[in-house]
């Protein structure tokens, strides 16, 4: 009895490692649940933009506005289509950290407690994810300022050395917010985070 006991706690033991390591593969951003992204993206005129310590590279749309930000602790790279009002654009923050922090199970939930702490800001999703074999999580937030929605999309990825990259998308209003977003998803997913 004591055996076929430990048989089955075996068998259920491995069963929850086969499940956990299934659900843990490298998805694409846009097949999240938070957002249906049938579309594909109609951007032309890509760039290569590559980030000057060469911890990642882009392709952006060659009119776009980008601009570098970098300290010995971190590394940015924003852009925005400036050609477009703000209501129908998007604003994308990729940042690599050298702070040492470790995205795991504690990251999530101090992030979760900023967020319910924060009055101004609603929860609408998170999870966890793999994305080009860094885990991670993801967080899909809006926040209602003077009469302005913001909508903002951030992908906490773990890299070597205890760094981690932050990448963001903001998009102001409703109006095709699903879009924009998948439009700006489809762009990271396109990058290569080293």
């Amino acid at each position: 009895m004591k055996i076929l006991k430990q048989h089955t706690i075996f068998n259920i033991l491995a069963i929850a490692i086969l499940l956990s390591s299934t659900n843990c593969k490298d998805k694409k951003l846009s097949d999240s649940s938070i957002f249906t992204c049938i579309e594909k993206t109609k951007l032309s005129n890509l760039k290569r933009t590559k980030e000057p310590n060469g911890n990642f590279e882009i392709k952006i749309p060659e009119n776009w506005k980008k601009e570098f930000f970098i300290s010995e602790r971190e590394s940015r790279l924003y852009f925005a289509d400036t050609t477009q009002e703000l209501n129908h654009s998007y604003i994308t923050d990729i940042g690599l950290y050298q702070n040492k922090n470790v995205i795991d199970a504690v990251f999530l939930k101090n992030k979760l407690e900023r967020i319910k702490n924060d009055t101004l800001l609603e929860l609408s999703s998170s999870g966890k994810i793999i994305f080009q074999e860094k885990p991670g999580y993801i967080f899909y937030t809006t926040q209602k300022k003077q009469n302005t929605e913001k909508n903002t999309f951030e992908i906490y990825l773990q890299n070597r050395n205890r760094s981690y990259y932050l990448i963001k998308v903001d998009v102001f209003g409703n109006e095709n917010k699903e879009s924009r977003f998948c439009e700006a998803l489809a762009l990271i997913e396109k990058g290569n985070f080293y």
